[in-house]
């Protein structure tokens, strides 16, 4: 009779330690889904990771950005270590020769960098791996059908 009781409590109790273990591994997923919001701002990781200590920013980025009365803004910016960039811009079809500005760049936070000395345009861009995406007027991550536009590729 004692054997009976005690393979019945063993396994009442292997039964529990089992359903404890699922619902951590529920949480656990749970928790990650919630996490990945790629239109938010992005936290830094419980490591302390952000593309500033774990992606090389410097280097020249290209792309063709949306204009709303030409073909698009070709978009030509450089990084350098010493923290001076260079944008070059130029608006195609309308422009022969691209109009180039150089100052100082800096990071916003640990994703974010500000290209200094622009005033009448976006001056913020995201940091991704090998690229930059444009953020609006207010600093936010451009969405949208043309989102993907706004991306400049490391070169």
């Amino acid at each position: 009779m004692k054997k009976y009781v005690l393979l019945f409590v063993a396994l009442i109790v292997f039964s529990v330690a089992c359903n404890n273990d699922s619902k951590q591994e529920t949480a656990k997923g749970s928790a990650e889904v919630m996490v990945e919001d790629t239109t938010a701002v992005p936290r830094p990781a419980p490591d302390g990771a952000s593309a500033k200590n774990s992606l090389d920013v410097l280097g020249i980025y290209k792309g063709v950005i949306p204009c709303a009365d030409c073909e698009g803004i070709e978009t030509i910016i450089s990084l350098q270590s010493d923290s001076i960039y260079t944008l070059a811009t130029k608006y195609i079809g309308k422009q022969k020769k691209a109009a180039t500005i150089t100052g100082k760049w800096n990071w916003v936070d640990g994703f974010t960098i500000a290209l200094n000395g622009i005033t009448n345009a976006p001056n913020k861009y995201f940091v991704g791996e090998n690229k930059l995406m444009q953020l609006d007027m207010n600093g936010q991550k451009i969405t949208g059908e043309l989102a993907a536009k706004y991306h400049l590729t490391k070169q």
